[in-house]
């Protein structure tokens, strides 16, 4: 990474605690994301962008502005993806077991929780000067089945998020959060 200086090549319970002090507590994270996908045997990255909020405790609110415009809502017990005013789809946690995890998967890699996250990664990483840096490898057979590993860069808050699957496919999710942070 681009100029840091490393601090601490931090075991695995130092290194949670180090990035938590990091990161700012805020009760609602906003900002604007560029997501590129690299999928495997395309030369070029499927890109799309918009804007998102991260409110603890309630859910995250996901709208792409481009290429066209959606909206995707992820809540402990649901997630609702909309097009306009019609709904695309909607996962329940009462009746796919898989949504509870996937939601609790997203909210903790947007929050940078590595306490949670290690419920399910192994995490390796350093903590720099300005920003830090954390690896995440499955545990789980399941995990393991989709993901390769995934990556977390951030400072104050997460700035990247990088999916590395099984396929070969990749997820590059880099998340510019506004000043103030909240919503608006």
């Amino acid at each position: 990474m681009i100029g840091v200086l490393l601090l601490a090549l931090a075991a695995p319970g130092d290194l949670a605690s180090q990035v938590k002090a990091r990161l700012i507590d805020a009760p609602v994270l906003a900002g604007t994301f560029e997501q590129a996908k690299q999928v495997k045997g395309f030369k070029r990255p499927l890109k799309s962008s918009g804007t998102y909020v991260v409110t603890r405790g309630q859910g995250v609110q996901w709208n792409t502005l481009k290429p066209f415009p959606s909206e995707l809502t992820v809540r402990a017990g649901d997630i609702t993806s909309k097009q306009g005013d019609r709904e695309v789809f909607k996962l329940d946690a009462k009746t796919e077991p898989t949504v509870r995890v996937i939601t609790e998967l997203l909210f903790s890699l947007l929050a940078g929780d590595l306490g949670a996250l290690s419920t399910h990664f192994e995490a390796t990483g350093s903590v720099g000067e300005k920003e830090w840096a954390i690896e995440l490898t499955p545990k789980s057979e399941g995990l393991k089945k989709v993901f390769a590993r995934i990556k977390l860069v951030g400072d104050g808050a997460v700035r990247s998020v990088e999916l590395i699957e099984q396929s070969g496919d990749t997820t590059l999710l880099t998340l510019s959060p506004r000043e103030g942070r909240g919503p608006g």
